[in-house]
């Protein structure tokens, strides 16, 4: 892949970039927060492409998943940014994922019946995961992103009202 025109996305999750990354870190001794925050386990995920190739359609997965389910909250022109925000979490803790939420995600990586397409279909699983990993402050930022985004919005669409009268 090349560097020069990959989105940060793709490096996050190509191979290639990460296996620079774990060498990057050899090279200087110690940590420099290259690639997933997988601990040990990191070595057992770079060794099986399958079951890297398995983190990148569940992540994928649980970013439409998470687009759906708050689109399916009717949250009007919020959604987006709601959306948005949801995503940025849920990859901070696919990154960095505590115990538990590794532990679920090492699970779902096993589950041969899950990936037998493009994406993961069974939104109950996701949905599961989803409400593993994003926790109460997780919901909560993601409500004040959006009512922020929507009091932007409002007074935007005052001043343009005002303009109108003046």
């Amino acid at each position: 892949m090349s560097e020069q025109f990959a989105s940060p996305m793709d490096l996050l999750f190509d191979e290639e970039s990460l296996l620079l990354g774990i060498e990057a870190e050899d090279a200087v001794g110690g940590n420099i927060g290259a690639g997933l925050d997988w601990g040990s386990a990191i070595g057992q995920l770079m060794l099986n492409p399958g079951l890297f190739s398995r983190l990148t359609t569940l992540r994928v997965s649980l970013n439409r998943e998470v687009r759906s389910l708050l689109k399916d909250w009717n949250l009007g022109t919020a959604t987006s940014v709601a959306t948005s925000t949801a995503r940025e979490r849920l990859l901070q803790k696919l990154r960095m994922p505590t115990p538990q939420v590794r532990e679920r995600i090492e699970a779902i990586l096993q589950r041969d019946e899950l990936y037998g397409e493009e994406f993961i279909s069974n939104r109950q699983v996701l949905r599961e995961l989803i409400l593993v990993m994003l926790t109460q402050e997780d919901w909560e930022t993601i409500a004040a992103v959006a009512a922020d985004s929507l009091k932007v919005q409002i007074m935007h669409q005052a001043s343009a009202l005002e303009n109108l009268g003046e």
